[in-house]
């Protein structure tokens, strides 16, 4: 495992341990402990045959050790919805465990770094099934989350944004940020993969920026990468960022704070 600091341009190199070798389909997650004014980053694997989330340990920077953390939680982490951090801390889509595969009680889940435990289950804007397209994303500035909702059947597009988010309480906004039909601009079909999606949004320029693959119908594994950005008011624009490195992911686009210091 390898963390990079931007700051001073150098990586520090983790090493695992034999179990942490073999752990499938595991999640991973940078976060800062404020009590401590250290790094941390947590692994677990998404679910198991009982439903939930297993094998949590958390590996702290400054003595270069892990640690396996106490957590029976009662929910379950699908491994392909990546945290995103906020505050020092990072969010999860959720979903209760135990539930079926046609319905899923969705929900956010946060690990506090400096508490090294998570917090409540907090309820999502929306009821989703397992078709549907579900995203999480930080909004500029770093002090509230986005999330992306397509539900398989009407493939209207939902952008929904919070008013307060803490490890313990959610508050989303009343009115939903952007709301939009994709089906006249690329197909009557359209969805964005469930294992992609990932999203920026602008409040000020009123638009919102996909990252997933061309839509090709029946294609059964659409090689470009594309951009789509929605307005507010409805429109479309889409942009071909080239032929995909690796055929089989999905483009995964990562939120930063703007910086000081200049790139190399």
């Amino acid at each position: 495992l390898v963390v990079w600091n931007p700051y001073c341009g150098k990586p520090l190199w983790i090493e695992l341990t034999n179990k942490l070798n073999i752990w499938p389909h595991s999640s991973y997650a940078l976060g800062y402990d404020k009590s401590s004014n250290s790094y941390k980053v947590l692994r677990f694997r998404d679910y198991s045959m009982t439903g939930v989330s297993i094998d949590f340990t958390i590996h702290d920077l400054n003595s270069d050790s892990w640690r396996v953390l106490d957590i029976t939680p009662d929910w379950k982490v699908t491994f392909f919805h990546a945290g995103v951090s906020l505050n020092g801390n990072t969010y999860w889509l959720a979903t209760k465990a135990g539930e079926s595969d046609e319905y899923e009680d969705g929900c956010l889940v946060c690990f506090d770094f400096t508490r090294e435990t998570f917090g409540p289950r907090l309820p999502l804007p929306f009821e989703h099934v397992l078709e549907d397209t579900v995203s999480l994303s930080v909004v500029r500035g770093g002090e509230k989350l986005a999330v992306l909702f397509q539900p398989w059947d009407t493939l209207k597009v939902e952008i929904w944004v919070t008013s307060k988010i803490e490890p313990d309480a959610v508050t989303w906004e009343s009115k939903v940020f952007l709301e939009a039909s994709l089906k006249k601009f690329i197909h009557p079909m359209f969805q964005f993969r469930i294992r992609g999606a990932s999203f920026f949004i602008d409040e000020e320029k009123k638009v919102a920026m996909v990252m997933d693959k061309e839509f090709v119908l029946r294609a059964v594994q659409p090689t470009r990468h594309q951009a789509y950005i929605i307005g507010v008011d409805g429109s479309l624009k889409k942009v071909d960022l080239g032929e995909a490195a690796d055929k089989r992911n999905l483009p995964l686009a990562c939120s930063y704070l703007p910086s000081l210091i200049q790139p190399y």
